[in-house]
């Protein structure tokens, strides 16, 4: 967790993103997760057309409150127009920190989700929604099968996935690959694997820097299309 007390403005200093594994993250496991129960794990955190320009990597961790901060404030905006329009794919990228001793319970019980055939990101909402109620509960295990039931999991997936973790391989690759981005705290973003953000933003200033990333990919594209026409 961060401190993101701090002025509101600009986005703090872009660092760049080193060469990542994060793309396998959007769409193909590794081949030690090569089976339906992972693969749709994976496929479901997700969101977006995959032909979207520009794709950012959230780095986030379920009991931090400052990631239930920005799905509940900025998100939101994001998805509206950026998200479904078209414009950026979203991926999800679980960061537990060790200081949430319950953020990896709820990482797989999210993740669980989508490999049991429910709506991951509806699960996602609700973990930050019922976030006090899970972390500090007595019984976070019942809290997390409620949120499958009503995310739409098949019970009998959900439950097997969980207590057998199918899911660990796709957690523990996701750990692996955020914090080989430097990144120390929640939420943080990678942009087109080329810059790093930490911290909740508000959505304006989210704009100019999301804007900046499809006007590079439109350069690209057009630079690409003439070197393959010449």
């Amino acid at each position: 967790m961060i401190d993101t007390r701090r002025r509101a403005g600009a986005f703090p200093a872009r660092r760049a993103a080193p060469a990542l594994l994060l793309a396998t993250l959007a769409a193909t496991p590794l081949a030690a997760q090569d089976d339906a129960v992972t693969r749709r794990a994976s496929d479901a955190r997700v969101k977006g057309a995959e032909d979207a320009p520009v794709t950012v990597f959230e780095l986030a961790d379920f009991e931090c409150p400052f990631c239930r901060r920005f799905t509940d404030e900025v998100l939101p905006q994001l998805d509206s127009a950026y998200i479904a329009t078209g414009k950026v794919r979203w991926v999800y990228v679980n960061y537990p920190l060790p200081n949430h001793p319950r953020a990896w319970a709820a990482a797989e019980a999210a993740m669980c989700v989508g490999s049991a055939e429910g709506d991951f990101w509806r699960a996602h909402d609700a973990l930050f929604v019922r976030q006090e109620e899970w972390a500090r509960g007595a019984d976070p295990g019942a809290v997390f099968a409620a949120i499958a039931g009503e995310a739409g999991a098949d019970a009998e997936q959900w439950r097997r996935c969980v207590e057998e973790d199918l899911v660990a391989p796709v957690l523990v690759q996701d750990l692996m690959s955020a914090a080989q981005t430097g990144a120390t705290g929640t939420p943080a973003f990678v942009i087109d694997q080329r810059e790093l953000f930490v911290g909740i933003r508000p959505f304006e200033d989210w704009v100019p820097v999301l804007e900046a990333a499809l006007e590079r990919a439109a350069t690209e594209g057009e630079e690409g299309a003439g070197e393959s026409g010449g």
